[in-house]
């Protein structure tokens, strides 16, 4: 019988209220959705890579997508004859099917007044997020993120957009979807690249580190579906064209209670496998902690992946309400819906709804760029990347030969501890702060 590893996966932000065509995007809870197992996808890993790995592969009935060499993976596609002559085979270590993930539908929609919004005027007033980690003070020492490259595994990337499109390196960016471009057509993956590096060129908004490289990877379709193996993919290319960091804005559940030797347990092995590669090659991994306010120390039988598994950093999101331009309430609550427990390591804007749908409701929102425009989003999706340009300005500052660990220590060292003293279930070792880490 068929097992459902995954039992819920979703781009990590919880709702967006969208400026370019004047539409609302109710908030709304997590929907999980469901996981869907592929009838010929399969990854294969190896003990040893075969020399010819098309025809050791054909050999067993199936053919060959995709080869991770430094990894010992193979993604292929071939009936349940090949699944079973490949974990048959001496050489082949585990065998996992590739599995189809689909991201939260787009809750209903409704119509926003414009005059909220001046459109002859820049939009940095609405961006609380970035007082909060206090990215002006780092831009006042000099730092904006430059030579830093940060790899977006997300929906893709807006092209075109005006504060997007002149950091974007084209060429190392990729497609992981067959038969589509790193085109954005959902906007998840377009606002969290802004939120990181969109651009400081007066107008629109701009990013904690506005003149970082972003390089744009997609791991889901037009419909807003993904599989495992693309993300796995994602992981090594960005490796492959000399990232310095990844954001992955994205998450699942897995059941872990499952036997060790497993399917299951193979597939958390080999992401767990693949996140340490990328951090030994060099690359901090920086992964959202979810949204479902899952006590990640208790909710006992599941694990949030990718950021409870590898060595990547788990960030929860922090929001005010009842926030409004100029006003002065707290901007550093623990968000309503953001996942905690001993996961945690650090905190960042990701914003909140607490008061929807009265009032300014959106202002707690983290605005950034959307297709073809602006938005507000809430979610962690929101929190990782604000930690992903911090570090990019860690880049900037200490050079692109540092070291994972080295990143992680500079904002810990720097970021304000929030709760407990030391390592606490909310802000882990802190929300992240820009000035600070980057101060002489």
């Amino acid at each position: 019988m068929k097992k459902r590893v995954v039992v819920g996966i979703a781009l990590l932000s919880l709702a967006a209220l969208v400026l370019a065509g004047c539409d609302v995007f109710q908030p709304a809870g997590l929907v999980g959705s469901r996981s869907v197992v592929p009838e010929n996808g399969y990854l294969l890993v190896f003990r040893q890579m075969p020399k010819d790995v098309d025809a050791a592969v054909a050999a067993l009935g199936g053919t060959v997508k995709a080869v991770l060499s430094d990894m010992h993976v193979v993604v292929a596609y071939g009936d349940e004859a090949f699944a079973g002559n490949a974990r048959a085979a001496k050489d082949v270590t585990a065998v996992i099917r590739d599995l189809a993930l689909e991201k939260a539908p787009a809750p209903k929609s409704e119509a926003l007044d414009p005059e909220h919004i001046g459109s002859d005027e820049g939009y940095f007033r609405y961006q609380w997020d970035m007082l909060a980690i206090d990215a002006p003070g780092a831009w006042d020492l000099g730092y904006t993120g430059e030579g830093a490259r940060v790899a977006v595994i997300d929906t893709g990337i807006d092209t075109d957009h005006p504060d997007l499109a002149a950091n974007i390196d084209f060429a190392a960016s990729a497609s992981m979807v067959p038969g589509e471009t790193i085109e954005d057509y959902d906007g998840h993956g377009s606002n969290v690249a802004g939120i990181i590096a969109a651009a400081d060129n007066a107008r629109g908004v701009i990013g904690v580190a506005p003149n970082a490289t972003i390089i744009a990877i997609k791991v889901f379709d037009a419909a807003g579906t993904g599989y495992f193996s693309w993300t796995i993919e994602a992981i090594a290319h960005a490796v492959a064209v000399d990232a310095d960091i990844i954001n992955m804005s994205l998450g699942a559940y897995v059941a872990h209670w499952e036997k060790p030797g497993d399917e299951v347990a193979a597939f958390l092995n080999l992401l767990r496998d693949v996140i340490n590669y990328a951090v030994q090659q060099g690359l901090l991994v920086v992964c959202s902690a979810g949204n479902d306010a899952h006590d990640g120390t208790g909710d006992a039988g599941i694990l949030h992946i990718p950021g409870d598994v590898g060595n990547g950093l788990v960030v929860s999101a922090t929001g005010p309400v009842g926030w409004t331009p100029g006003s002065s309430v707290s901007l550093d609550n623990l968000a309503s819906y953001s996942n905690y427990g001993t996961p945690i390591d650090f905190a960042a804007p990701g914003g909140d709804f607490q008061l929807y749908p009265n009032g300014t409701w959106y202002y707690d929102m983290v605005l950034n760029c959307v297709n073809g425009g602006y938005a507000w989003y809430a979610g962690t999706s929101q929190a990782a990347p604000h930690v992903c340009g911090v570090a990019a300005l860690l880049v900037e500052k200490l050079g692109r030969d540092v070291k994972p660990a080295q990143l992680e220590a500079a904002l810990r060292n720097s970021a304000d501890d929030l709760g407990k003293p030391g390592q606490d279930p909310a802000y882990g070792y802190g929300r992240v702060n820009a000035a600070e880490a980057v101060a002489p």
